[in-house]
Order: structure tokens, then C-alpha cells, then sequence
């Protein structure tokens, strides 16, 4: 049974790109993985789409093909891809625009997704785990339910969101429960920008993930694998 685990204030620091795996062309939604060398690019399709993940959540997307959560394969990235973090490119103004939770037992993790509106592509810090997390700002804490607490600080956001762009709330993600038994994200919590910097905080039952940035549009992915 998932528990609950109560965090307190944080504050962390963008970290510097250690690479992503480039990945090949799903059916659905072709995007590029964000890698450490600027000439390394493929496609690969989100996959996101657990009913009442979000509001604004448009039909499911193509998963990934199969593959052991704990093997390399060559149509995902490592598990442990984007540990180091990466900074987000120059003049980026996006803002979160929709955040959505999948979950794929036959590839063996769950997914949460960020999509952004909006000019660039977001950075994201070394993850860190079972640490103190509060909202930006305010300083709330926030309470995720998992064996674990996975806390990332995202760049790359507007300031002040441009006129036009989607603009996503600072929220609880609302998971389907129906998944419960045989998902690795139990919880998730967005909040979508302050001070040019975002939070994701997950509750999790595995700490063996990957994060990467997809485009087409832009997008920021954290994959957990399943136990």
C-alpha cells in the first residue's frame, strides 16, 4: 500500500547535461530526444495518456515498444538518461502548458509528461530523492504518497507567461486508480513556473528512471521503471 510521506522547503540548482540516448521513430506523435551532443537526434512518441490524468489530456499516444526496464535497448533511452540534468537552451520563454501520467506494465515503467507552449527547450536539475520539497514561492509543503520522493527543478520557463501561450496551475496530478497495483508513480505534483523555474515532485515505488525533453511539441519526460 502506497503511504504517505509529508516534505518540507528545498531549494536546488539546475545541473549540467551528462547526454541522453537518441531513440528511434514511433507511430503517432515524431518528436526528437534532447541529447547531450546537438547532432544526435531521433523520434519517439510520449506515450502518456492514463484516463483523468488531465482535463485538457488529448487521446492516448503510441507507446514505446517493449523492453526490460533494467536493459539497454536501442528504441528508448538508458534508464538512468538525464541524471546529471541539462540546461535549457538559450532565450527560452515557455510556460507548462499540460501535464499528463501513462502507465505501460507491458514496457515496465510509468510515465509523467510536461508539455510546454512557447519558444526554446526546458532544462531540468539532478533529480534528487527523499528530500525536503515545497512550492515555489509560497513555500507550502507538498505531500506525495510512495516509497519514494523524486523532486526535479526544471528552467526555461517565461517569468511572465507571453500573451497567448497555455498556462497550466500549480496542482496535484489526479492518477487513475485503477492502476494502483501496477504502477511506479503513485502521485505526482507540478508546479508550472516561478521566477523562470518549474518543480516536478513524484511519489514513486522504484528509484531507477530516465529523463529526457521530446519536441512537437516540447515536452519533458520522466520515465520510472516498475520493481
Amino acid at each position: 500500500m502506497p503511504h504517505r510521506r509529508p516534505v518540507m522547503p528545498l531549494n536546488l540548482l539546475t545541473g549540467t547535461v551528462t547526454g541522453t540516448v537518441a531513440v528511434t521513430a514511433l507511430v503517432l506523435s515524431a518528436c526528437s530526444v534532447s541529447t547531450s551532443s546537438p547532432s544526435s537526434a531521433s523520434t519517439v512518441a510520449d506515450g502518456a495518456g492514463t484516463p483523468g490524468a488531465s482535463a485538457s489530456q488529448a487521446a492516448a499516444e503510441t507507446a514505446a515498444p517493449p523492453t526490460h526496464p533494467h536493459q539497454n535497448s536501442s528504441d528508448a533511452p538508458d534508464w538512468g538518461a538525464g541524471s546529471q540534468g541539462q540546461q535549457a537552451s538559450e532565450g527560452s520563454t515557455l510556460t507548462v502548458a499540460d501535464v499528463r501520467v501513462g502507465n505501460h506494465p507491458d514496457e515496465g515503467y510509468s510515465r509523467f509528461v510536461v508539455e510546454f507552449d512557447g519558444q526554446g527547450t526546458p532544462g531540468w536539475s539532478q533529480p534528487q530523492w527523499d528530500i525536503p520539497a515545497s512550492t515555489m514561492g509560497k513555500g507550502d509543503p507538498i505531500e506525495v504518497e510512495g516509497d519514494y520522493t523524486m523532486v526535479i527543478r526544471g528552467s526555461g520557463v517565461a517569468a511572465v507567461p507571453p500573451e497567448g501561450q497555455r498556462v497550466s496551475g500549480h496542482r496535484q496530478i489526479e492518477l487513475d486508480d485503477s492502476a494502483n497495483d501496477d504502477r511506479s508513480i503513485d502521485s505526482a505534483y507540478i508546479d508550472p513556473g516561478f521566477e523562470g523555474e518549474f518543480q516536478v515532485v513524484l511519489g514513486t515505488d522504484s528509484q531507477t528512471y530516465r529523463v529526457f525533453s521530446l519536441t512537437n511539441p516540447t515536452r519533458l519526460v520522466i520515465d520510472i521503471a516498475h520493481n
